[in-house]
């Protein structure tokens, strides 16, 4: 693919916002148009000014041509505010509606997306790259149609009042399309590298600031902050490095102009002595060789706008031009009320080459509960979130009510389907936001039974705000219990057809562990559940208890099957039994 249907694909990110906003385009680029032609004129009436001095006109003549100027000079100003109104407006907008593209393309995106993308640096994408790409979309459209006009303008006139004079002007001037491609490209490459490398800081700064207790806990803090010194360091570096080539850059747009000013007052001074043009003449020319000044200087500027625009928006589209590898595919049309049969047909699973579970075979009725005990990285909860498609299944191996589950649609899959883990993520919001987080059409009194079930009714009174107590960042608030209690309330508040309860009480005490196992048995009545748990008592009344070693079913049975078999099962039961007779001791 040639290098310019590359730079098309990847300008079309933002040229379909262009479309959209094209109204605001339109009337900004009119607005431009009008601006420069009214304060272009001006350099013009000076000339008409100084042939009538010259001519010794009627000063009536001197003050119609000032108050031309003066409204000329007006309009102009009132078209630039349009021009910036409307081309600015425009670019916030194509900001609001890629920021939220960007955001929902990530929503959509499967955990294995996130295992290898950094928090950080995608953060970074969607605050600091799309401001460069704001700035590439509205200030630097804005002043490159301004400079072009300006330019083109300017130089239709200066050829009108003398093509001689227009020619040796521009002569300083023609070696800048080499420069501002030579050091354009530059200005890119040092950009990629200063946009990366804040991604890097930003990273850093976000893992600290979210791991805060074991930075203190190992007492790193010092470590720490010499480790993001270091990276501050490099990035400002960088920045320098860029600010280095700018530095050169703007300069030597500024030498050449000032080169091609000279050049046309030793040329011009000649003309004028020779008769060939007016006093008039030079001091309009003189006007619109100033007017295009600044246009020759701001390329400089502008191109590094669009540099750093352009890599930035390089590292966005490598966000939007991902795939997700789990998505509904033109046959996941089921969206039917879930049954709740669950079977596994030889499943075997893989991430990043290494076996996770092996030739799984196994069928769960609607209404069972099935318990899932074994060592940790044994498998237990890839099996559970495969049910909801986290990672990509292949066909045939995992069936719900008899339906391929790559043939259930995503949103309907999901929402019947309950979860609670070991490690629940909640919001920085109310503890009845975060309970009714995905169930908002829920009520009051659903939710003071959900959390009743989840024995954290009773702490929640102790609260002084209630159900409305902000529990912080991540439930910083709430002890390690109380946030899976909030987890467990939030997985049954939706009446799901499947309920996966994935080691979900391993931070609460026994006692209140019995409670919650006590009042949930109601919720389970009538519908699949998959209990995970270290600890035999949560899983013993199961209808049927699976044992996983080494990502295989290694024992498969009831609580009494299990100990009959004397097998995995009947030794981690024997274990935990001694571990409470030590305890009571």
């Amino acid at each position: 693919m040639s290098k310019n249907n590359n730079d098309k694909k990847q300008f079309e990110t933002v040229l379909k916002y262009f479309k959209k906003y094209k109204r605001y385009l339109f009337g900004g680029t009119v607005a431009v148009i009008l601006s420069n032609c009214l304060i272009l004129i001006m350099p013009y009436i000076s000339k008409l000014v100084f042939e009538a001095l010259e001519n010794n006109e009627d000063p009536s003549v001197i003050l119609k041509y000032v108050l031309i100027s003066i409204g000329a000079a007006t309009l102009s100003g009132v078209f630039r505010f349009f021009m910036r109104r409307t081309i600015i407006w425009m670019s916030r907008y194509i900001e609001y509606d890629l920021r939220s593209e960007i955001f929902s393309h990530l929503q959509n995106m499967s955990p294995s997306f996130y295992h290898e993308n950094r928090t950080g640096d995608l953060m970074a994408r969607m605050t600091n790259d799309l401001e460069a790409v704001r700035q590439m979309v509205g200030p630097g459209v804005m002043y490159i149609s301004d400079t072009i006009l300006k330019l083109t303008i300017s130089c239709a006139f200066m050829v009108y009042l003398s093509p001689t004079l227009t020619m040796y002007a521009l002569v300083p001037l023609i070696v800048l399309p080499f420069a501002v491609n030579k050091i354009g490209n530059m200005v890119h490459s040092r950009s990629m590298k200063v946009q990366e490398k804040f991604s890097e800081l930003t990273s850093n700064a976000q893992e600290n600031l979210a791991g805060i207790r074991v930075v203190k806990a190992y007492r790193q803090e010092e470590n720490e902050v010499a480790h993001f010194s270091i990276l501050s360091k490099s990035y400002i570096n960088l920045n320098m490095s860029l600010a280095k080539l700018q530095g050169v850059f703007v300069p030597t747009m500024r030498m050449f102009a000032s080169l091609s000013y000279l050049t046309v007052f030793y040329f011009g001074g000649l003309l004028v002595m020779e008769g060939i043009l007016t006093l008039g003449d030079i001091v309009a020319f003189f006007g619109y060789l100033s007017m295009i000044l600044w246009p020759v200087v701001a390329i400089g500027w502008v191109t590094s706008l669009y540099q750093r625009g352009k890599a930035s928006l390089e590292r966005i589209n490598k966000i939007l031009h991902s795939e997700s590898s789990v998505a509904d595919t033109n046959d996941a049309t089921h969206a039917k009320k879930m049954l709740g049969k669950i079977e596994f047909r030889n499943l075997t699973f893989a991430y990043n080459g290494s076996d996770i579970l092996k030739n799984i075979n196994l069928t769960i009725e609607p209404g069972q509960t099935i318990g899932l005990v074994g060592k940790t990285g044994s498998g237990k909860t890839t099996i559970v979130s495969l049910l909801t498609r986290l990672f990509k299944v292949k066909s045939g191996q995992l069936f719900i009510d008899d339906v391929d589950i790559n043939n259930w649609k995503l949103e309907s899959l999901r929402r019947q389907i309950g979860f609670a883990t070991q490690e629940p993520f909640l919001f920085s919001a109310t503890v009845k936001d975060n309970i009714k987080y995905g169930t908002s059409d829920a009520t009051d009194a659903e939710m003071q039974l959900a959390a009743d079930i989840a024995a954290l009714k009773k702490d929640i009174d102790t609260f002084q705000d209630g159900f409305e107590t902000i529990v912080g960042e991540r439930g910083i608030t709430l002890s390690g219990g109380q946030k899976q209690r909030t987890a467990i309330a939030r997985g049954i508040i939706g009446k799901p057809s499947i309920l996966v309860l994935d080691d979900a009480t391993s931070a609460v005490d026994t006692e209140t562990e019995s409670q919650i196992n006590e009042k949930i048995s109601d919720v389970l009545k009538g519908r699949t559940s998959l209990i995970i748990s270290h600890r035999v008592s949560s899983v013993k009344d199961a209808d049927m208890i699976l044992y996983l070693e080494d990502g295989a079913i290694a024992e498969q049975g009831t609580h009494e099957e299990l100990l009959v078999q004397n097998g995995y099962y009947a030794e981690l039961y024997k274990s935990q039994l001694l571990e409470q007779e030590l305890e009571q001791l």
